[in-house]
């Protein structure tokens, strides 16, 4: 490979990573072009082949097929996560918690309980708040696996006939469909809890529903409720045939769950 083909390939490179460190939507997504575009060149620069550059780009999308047909299809999960009570994280471990808990309750939200689930590697940390004027429900998350964690808000409505409207920023597409009885919003670029609590208002309106159509809900029904959309949302997915029951109290997802995780990869990764 000659120097000028050093200097393209470089130069599609640096591209790359300098959109990617900007927040800004558009120029995101600039910089996964720009990447592709890098993989490409590496590809026809060393075989001189079209197909080759084909190939590399192919790659991007073929790599996480890979990881779930060889890894993630091997795993068991448990069908049920109990949620229990617990002590929040340290503010090391979770520093926006109490900033983000003081603007839910400027917003009209009262703090409720703090509750979670731990299975193998995964830490799942949950605080449950409800607004009783407008009978919302809401949760601080923080969610950690294997070193990496990350924190979300989700603002949720239910209707007297048990549907649920949820809008959350949680960072990642769904690994698992959602129930009929779930309706999902995602913000994941929400700039603020203004801003996601405006999507919720929106998500609402798009439906024809207001506040009077939601039911007021026992504050410590909460964690009885999520995780009872919990189950259901592993019932559903029983029937699509997303996930396999091992009958230990384990699941697993079948190729057509991993095609379905597959999918969602792509999308988070163009999204990203």
């Amino acid at each position: 490979m000659d120097l000028q083909k050093l200097l393209f390939l470089a130069a599609a490179v640096v591209l790359a990573f300098a959109c990617r460190s900007f927040e800004h939507r558009v120029v995101r997504k600039l910089g996964l072009v720009a990447m592709m575009l890098a993989s490409y060149l590496l590809g026809y620069f060393l075989t001189g082949s079209h197909w080759a550059g084909g190939f590399a780009v192919a790659l991007w999308f073929v790599m996480p097929w890979v990881e779930i047909a060889t890894s993630v299809r091997r795993l068991r999960f448990p069908v049920v996560r109990e949620l229990k009570g617990r002590l929040p994280p340290s503010r090391d471990g979770f520093p926006e918690l109490e900033d983000l808990t003081g603007e839910m309750m400027d917003h009209g939200f009262e703090a409720i309980e703090d509750a979670g689930w731990k299975w193998e590697s995964a830490d799942h940390f949950l605080r449950l708040l409800y607004h009783p004027k407008a009978r919302v429900e809401a949760t601080i998350g923080l969610a950690r696996q294997d070193g990496f964690g990350f924190s979300y808000v989700s603002i949720t409505s239910r209707t007297p006939a048990g549907t649920a409207f949820t809008t959350t920023n949680y960072p990642f597409a769904p690994t698992m469909q959602e129930s009929p009885q779930h309706r999902l919003n995602r913000h994941p670029d929400a700039e603020s809890l203004d801003d996601l609590l405006q999507s919720h208002e929106q998500f609402l309106g798009r439906a024809g529903l207001g506040d009077a159509d939601f039911a007021s809900v026992d504050p410590e029904s909460l964690s009885a409720r999520l995780q009872r959309d919990m189950g259901q949302q592993v019932e559903y997915n029983v029937r699509m045939g997303i996930i396999q029951l091992m009958g230990d109290g384990h699941f697993r997802y079948s190729w057509r769950g991993c095609f379905f995780l597959w999918r969602q990869v792509i999308r988070d990764m163009l999204r990203l």
